[in-house]
């Protein structure tokens, strides 16, 4: 027998033995057996009813095994009293039980019978209880997977709808702006560079180019690059966004920690590489900025593996030691144009959201007990 084997048998066994031997089984079956047996020893020949009432007390120490360990549990009572009753019913070492001996070699043989059949059906109680509450587990897992689906759709229909209209007015917006510069280009040709009418024309001209950009972005937004999926370790994107992010980091007095977990093979997971570096530098970002403030902090990242529902998923999790996010902002974090820093657009983590679901992917966000910062996690489906 391998050694791992060996090893895990005699783990299984001591654990029956600590069982059978636990407080509960010495006081409902260990002591009532040596009790009975020592009120059945005692007992004077001549007092055949005390004899008759005892022999049959032995049924409760053993149907309480049986409840209580099942069949191992109430076999071993019914064996235990079996032997410690056999000389008092057969010999007369010390005293004997002046019953007959037919009917003191059924009540031995009745006291493993119902040892067998109680055990029998605790264990199968026990069983169809373990078959339900597996069920019941299953049940919550998959209701927990719908939940989470529904989310998804409901949160991927909201930004579908909002790019749509984004495109709409972004591009009907590019069009005069790309007229309105044409003409303040002509403008400038005939605007000698020393006219005070000409730093005013360059602040117009600098100011579409502004306008553009922001509708630039909002199309990327409305209309995001296509997932270039492949297999790719999930530790090297997390990595490469560590490396981005530590200088600006260092510099806000914000300490970066990696922690991958070991042991675990490597976290294969299908995916853009390039996206999900630009999700979780966002994020990163995003946190870096909420500690700055308050003189740094702590930016860590870690993965680990772990099951929702049938699926088994590679989670990224992004912890800044900043101040928690307000309730009712957290609900809306994913929410286009929602922001609440000055100057921002409400873009990064909408955008980040999308990038998690075109790799499959579920972007949340949570504060962590007792003030002690901000997680974000990136749960992507294990790869090959």
């Amino acid at each position: 027998m391998p050694e791992d084997a060996r090893g895990g048998f005699l783990k299984g066994v001591l654990g029956d033995v600590r069982s059978l031997f636990s407080a509960r089984m010495v006081l409902t079956a260990w002591l009532p057996c040596l009790l009975i047996t020592v009120l059945h020893y005692r007992t004077p020949p001549h007092h055949g009813w005390v004899h008759d009432v005892a022999r049959r007390l032995y049924y409760l120490p053993i149907l309480f095994a049986a409840f209580s360990e099942g069949t191992r549990g109430g076999i071993s009572v019914s064996v235990f009293v079996s032997l410690i009753y056999f000389p008092h019913a057969f010999t007369s070492l010390v005293s004997r039980d002046p019953g007959d001996a037919l009917e003191k070699g059924l009540e031995i043989l009745l006291y493993n019978i119902v040892a067998v059949v109680a055990g029998l059906l605790v264990d199968r109680e026990r069983g169809e209880r373990e078959k339900q509450e597996r069920l019941a587990r299953k049940l919550s897992e998959a209701l927990d997977e719908q939940r989470r689906i529904e989310a998804q759709l409901i949160r991927a229909g909201r930004l579908g709808a909002l790019g749509e209209m984004t495109a709409g007015i972004a591009h009907e917006i590019k069009n005069p702006l790309h007229a309105l510069k044409g003409t303040a280009e002509i403008l400038r040709d005939v605007i000698p560079p020393d006219a005070p009418e000409r730093r005013m024309l360059d602040l117009h001209m600098g100011e579409i180019d502004r306008l553009a950009h922001t509708a630039e972005r909002f199309l990327r937004f409305a209309r995001p690059a296509q997932a270039d999926r492949r297999p790719l370790d999930l530790r090297d994107v997390v990595g490469r966004v560590v490396s981005l992010v530590e200088t600006q980091a260092r510099k806000d007095g914000v300490e970066t920690i990696f922690r991958p977990i070991e042991g675990e093979g490597i976290p294969t997971v299908s995916g853009d590489a390039d996206q999900l570096t630009q999700l979780l530098l966002n994020i990163a970002i995003n946190g870096v900025q909420a500690m700055a403030p308050r003189g740094g902090g702590t930016l860590t990242f870690s993965h680990v593996s772990e099951r929702q529902g049938e699926k088994r998923f590679h989670v990224v999790r992004v912890v800044n030691s900043g101040p928690p996010i307000p309730t009712d902002q957290l609900e809306r974090i994913f929410d286009p144009f929602f922001t609440t820093k000055d100057g921002g657009t409400g873009l990064g983590l909408s955008i980040g959201s999308r990038i998690a679901d075109q790799n499959d992917g579920v972007l949340s966000v949570r504060n962590l007990p007792e003030g002690q910062g901000v997680e974000f996690s990136l749960a992507l489906p294990a790869g090959e």
